[in-house]
C-alpha cells in the first residue's frame, strides 16, 4: 500500500501536537506541517498531498483562502481538504465552508474519534 501524504497548515503548537498524535495512530501516512498560511499553500502546491488539514484562522492567509486557491488548480480539485475552526464565523458555516471547497469541517475542541475516523475514511476510501 502506498504511503498517504497529509499536509497540515496550523499555527498553534498544541493543536499540531494533537493532530500528530491522532495521525500517528493511522498506518501508512506521512505528515507535513507548516505554521503560516502563505507558506503552507506553497508547501502543498509543491507537494503531492492525499489530504490537507487547514486551520480556519491562520496568520497571513486563512484556511478558506488557501482552499479556494487550491481548488483553482486541477490536481487539487479532488484532494480532500478539511478545515478546523474555533473562531466565531459570521454567517452559515456549512454554506461558507462548502462554497470554499472543503470536504469536511470540524470545530475545536475536536471529537478525536470522529476526526480520526473521517481522516481514515477520506484517505483510504478508494
Amino acid at each position: 500500500m502506498r504511503t498517504k501524504k497529509v499536509y497540515i497548515v496550523e499555527d498553534n503548537p498544541l493543536n499540531i501536537e494533537l493532530y500528530l498524535a491522532i495521525l500517528n495512530q493511522i498506518e501508512n501516512i506521512e505528515v507535513f506541517v507548516e505554521k503560516q498560511g502563505d507558506k503552507g499553500l506553497n508547501l502543498i502546491k509543491l507537494g503531492d498531498p492525499d489530504l490537507c488539514i487547514l486551520d480556519y484562522d491562520i496568520p497571513v492567509l486563512n484556511g478558506v483562502k488557501i482552499c479556494k486557491e487550491l481548488r483553482k488548480i486541477e490536481k487539487f480539485q479532488k484532494i480532500p481538504i478539511i478545515v478546523i475552526s474555533s473562531s466565531p464565523i459570521k454567517g452559515n458555516k456549512d454554506d461558507i465552508f462548502r462554497e470554499a471547497g472543503f470536504d469536511k469541517w470540524f470545530e475545536k475542541p475536536l471529537n478525536v474519534k470522529e476526526f480520526k475516523n473521517n481522516i481514515t475514511n477520506l484517505l483510504f476510501q478508494n
